[in-house]
């Protein structure tokens, strides 16, 4: 474990006394992370002016960021090491880095709902791996054995986790309690984006090459629906609500719409170049959109399906986070 503090490249005052982009106050403490892959740097971003409060040093090549349930530590998964960059997100500040050891080209990450552990995939060593927040070391490492463990979402209440591989085309099924490899579910080839919708009855697959979306049940483990999309589906959110999904099709240059009550296609939305990272606002109205070969990120207004405007960040925006209440 690394813990020296690392220089600042940018750390402007960051006040959490902050506006929500469309008026509203409920999320009026929160900031937008955003992870510039090309510029091994993390941008801290006031959602509503979209001003740049702060730009950190990472690693190499950070691709995926996630934030502690209480928004006071963000992880940063060093795609180009072994290691997670942490950031103390009220003082925007970097406090230090977990070392992964023999874990290298972590990606996918996520912390659990208590906020007690980061969920990092490792794409180097075919890993699903957990670190423990409080002592910044890594708790457990589970062997997935597939190629290209990318992403990662997890179904706490059943216990489970999920990870995509995109070099196998299926989606690895992990029991956390015991940590037991479950299974692997064919999706289709390049199965990437991952999210597992509100209550935790279904898993949403990406499958880029396919061109095509798998929706796993959790209780069978089964694939239930498989919808052809085109475009290269690289990541998939659903809102808080449940009841729709977005889709970046990142060489459709589109963010698509998935109705969840019937599992149909809504609305398209063109974007910029190459659209991955996807972050829905908690309270399910706004949706921000990493542009990565643009470096911009589109803010769409989710009731209209419209562009409200764009924001600015560093060098290959990719993988964001909401941190704050």
């Amino acid at each position: 474990m690394r813990l020296a503090a690392a220089t600042l490249i940018l750390a402007l005052p960051l006040s959490f006394a902050l506006r929500a982009s469309d008026g509203d106050d409920s999320d009026a403490d929160a900031v937008l992370l955003v992870t510039n892959k090309s510029g091994n740097t993390l941008s801290i971003l006031e959602p509503g002016t979209g001003e740049e409060l702060a730009r950190l040093p990472t690693g190499p090549n950070p691709h995926e960021v996630a934030a502690t349930p209480d928004g006071r530590l963000a992880f940063i998964a060093d795609y180009g090491g072994s290691s997670l960059t942490v950031v103390d997100v009220p003082d925007t500040k970097v406090v230090g880095s977990v070392d992964l050891g023999e874990h290298s080209r972590p990606h996918g990450i996520t912390v659990s709902r208590d906020g007690g552990s980061v969920w990092v995939t490792t794409e180097g060593s075919r890993h699903l791996v957990e670190v423990d927040v409080k002592s910044l070391t890594v708790r457990r490492a589970i062997e997935t054995g597939q190629q290209v463990t990318h992403m990662v979402a997890l179904a706490e209440g059943a216990g489970k986790a999920y990870t995509a591989n995109i070099g196998s085309g299926n989606v690895t099924a992990i029991d956390i309690r015991s940590g037991v490899v479950l299974g692997h579910i064919t999706t289709g080839a390049g199965a990437e984006g991952i999210a597992t919708t509100p209550d935790e009855r279904h898993v949403l697959v990406t499958n880029r090459e396919a061109g095509s979306i798998s929706v796993i049940d959790v209780a069978t483990g089964q694939v239930i629906q498989q919808m052809e999309v085109g475009g290269f589906p690289i990541r998939v959110e659903v809102t808080p609500d449940g009841e729709r999904a977005l889709v970046s099709l990142a060489t459709a240059q589109t963010l698509l719409e998935i109705h969840l009550d019937g599992w149909t296609i809504g609305r398209k939305l063109p974007l910029g170049r190459f659209p991955v990272g996807i972050e829905i606002r908690p309270d399910g109205k706004v949706a921000y959109v990493a542009n990565t070969r643009d470096n911009i990120i589109t803010v769409v207004d989710l009731d209209t399906f419209s562009v409200l405007t764009t924001l600015t960040a560093g060098e290959e925006p990719d993988g964001m986070a909401w941190a704050g209440s």
